[in-house]
């Protein structure tokens, strides 16, 4: 009787961890979010996003470019991006902000962090309860 309980209050653990959608973006864009195929390209290329890295899915076809931009659009922006990189003055490594924020992709998962600490406290107890019945 106590292993049914035990394995009914895993599996409704389980269960409510996995409906709390845990690896969703926060703040999900979408192509109606943008005013402009500038905007778009601006948002795209300053988060460094690509087809193998589109959090939020703006690349629908997976062609390297956001909400259905041109290439020439796209390249034409780079150029112009990198040929104004290229006239600020760079900044040296040890001269960079300490504490800055992160960007829109990082996470430190505090849920998936509480998640697995409450699977592996409840692994050790049913071991260490195992062991002292056995004995």
């Amino acid at each position: 009787m106590k292993k049914k309980l035990v394995g009914i209050a895993f599996g409704s653990f389980l269960l409510l961890g996995s409906a709390l959608n845990v690896g969703a973006v926060e703040n999900d864009r979408n192509c109606d979010d943008f005013s402009s195929h500038e905007e778009v390209m601006a948002f795209w290329y300053e988060n460094g996003y690509s087809a193998e890295n589109d959090p939020h899915d703006l690349d629908r076809d997976n062609d390297g470019l956001a909400c259905e931009v041109s290439q020439s659009e796209y390249d034409s922006y780079v150029a112009n991006q990198e040929a104004d990189d290229s006239s600020d003055e760079t900044v040296a490594e040890d001269e960079t902000e300490e504490g800055a924020a992160l960007p829109n992709t990082a996470s430190n998962g505090p849920l998936m962090m509480l998640f697995g600490a409450g699977l592996a406290g409840a692994g050790s107890l049913l071991l260490f309860r195992r062991k002292t019945q056995d004995a």
